[in-house]
């Protein structure tokens, strides 16, 4: 039987992926469409989390009815659970292809800053989500007391992070002292010195019981702005290979494990109702989150966001490695089995249909 350990896709598989992307991010359209990255991210993943929770928490019902479960094995935070793991669109995959296609950068940062984002947001709800009990919620879900410790939980958590980000921040620049040096004479120390204070900083976010994406990013975002350019020539092009290769590999990794779960995993439970609910209430929370959002956005916005966007971003929508690590880490029990059964599924029909069907929806949405 394959065997996975989560943590080392959190630790070690997921940091080079996300700081490439902060490294290689165009800063101009990110931080021009800050605002509306920021309400999908946020706003759209609670979105999500609420719609695929409720859908779900009515097919268990049904399923409990018809007798395919019993009265107990689902509660309503299992649901809750599921719709904070199938949130998080995949960085992965939508960068590669939309990289690859040079699709227009309002679109692909739009896209981009959702995907990464909401990833740090569907692993904190699924932390939280975690670690209430259903007792509480079943006594107290529409009470003040618990929607506040929700979000008190919740925004403490990210505030903490941009909190430690921020005492970070000489550390991450250290390499910036070599306009003051003669550390660009070693260019192998020079590189050295950059990938370990660039990783110091997702590590430091995470031994503090943070969540090291955000901090990763952002870390990426700035040494690119800032330490890239007081680089020796050597450097720059090596420490542009050696993030772009580990880029590489860490996806291919991830993406060659997901292939041998789908088969090698003894433990799987496919429930075809529980797999069709799981498919509508993605799709269903998908639209729920884009569409009346980029209405609201659109109402404070110059740059209106175009319908064909919209569609692209609908579409776009991607499982893949998140939600995948996210599932794999609890499969004692049979429900948590048929859950990552599901999340699996919908990984790879994601992947397959809406990867592969980029190239002509954005030629018949017409955007370049």
């Amino acid at each position: 039987q394959m065997t996975f350990d989560p943590e080392i896709f959190f630790n070690v598989l997921l940091p080079p992926i996300i700081f490439h992307a902060g490294y290689s991010l165009k800063k101009k359209h990110f931080f021009q469409n800050l605002g509306s990255i920021l309400t999908y991210a946020f706003l759209g993943t609670a979105i999500s989390c609420i719609v695929i929770g409720l859908i779900m928490y009515g097919f268990v019902k049904v399923m409990i009815h018809a007798g395919q479960l019993k009265n107990g094995d689902f509660h309503f935070t299992d649901c809750l659970f599921f719709g904070s793991l199938l949130s998080a669109t995949d960085p992965v995959t939508v960068l590669a292809i939309f990289h690859e296609l040079h699709v227009d950068p309002d679109l692909y940062t739009l896209l981009f800053g959702e995907s990464v984002l909401n990833d740090a947001v569907a692993i904190v709800l699924t932390y939280i989500l975690s670690i209430i009990s259903p007792a509480l919620i079943s006594n107290c879900f529409v009470s003040t007391c618990f929607f506040n410790s929700f979000i008190s939980v919740f925004l403490g958590l990210f505030c903490t992070v941009f909190f430690t980000g921020q005492l970070l921040f000489p550390l991450t620049h250290l390499p910036h002292l070599t306009k003051f040096t003669k550390l660009c004479e070693f260019p192998m120390l020079e590189t050295g010195l950059f990938f370990l204070l660039s990783w110091s900083a997702f590590l430091s976010a995470e031994a503090a019981g943070l969540t090291g994406i955000v901090a990763v990013l952002f870390c990426g975002v700035t040494q690119a702005h800032y330490t890239y350019n007081n680089l020796s020539s050597d450097s720059k092009m090596r420490t542009k290979q050696l993030f772009e290769f580990m880029n590489f590999l860490a996806e291919n990794v991830i993406f060659c494990y997901m292939g041998l779960a789908l088969f090698t995993f003894q433990n799987h439970i496919f429930n075809a109702l529980f797999i069709l609910g799981a498919f509508l209430a993605t799709f269903v929370a998908r639209a729920c989150n884009i569409y009346p959002l980029s209405f609201l956005l659109n109402l404070g916005r110059k740059h209106k966001i175009p319908w064909n966007f919209q569609h692209m971003m609908m579409f776009s929508g991607l499982r893949g490695a998140i939600a995948f690590a996210l599932a794999i880490r609890d499969t004692d029990s049979q429900p948590k089995q048929m859950v990552l059964t599901t999340t699996l599924l919908i990984v790879f029909f994601t992947v397959w249909v809406f990867g592969g069907g980029t190239t002509p929806m954005l030629t018949w949405l017409q955007i370049r």
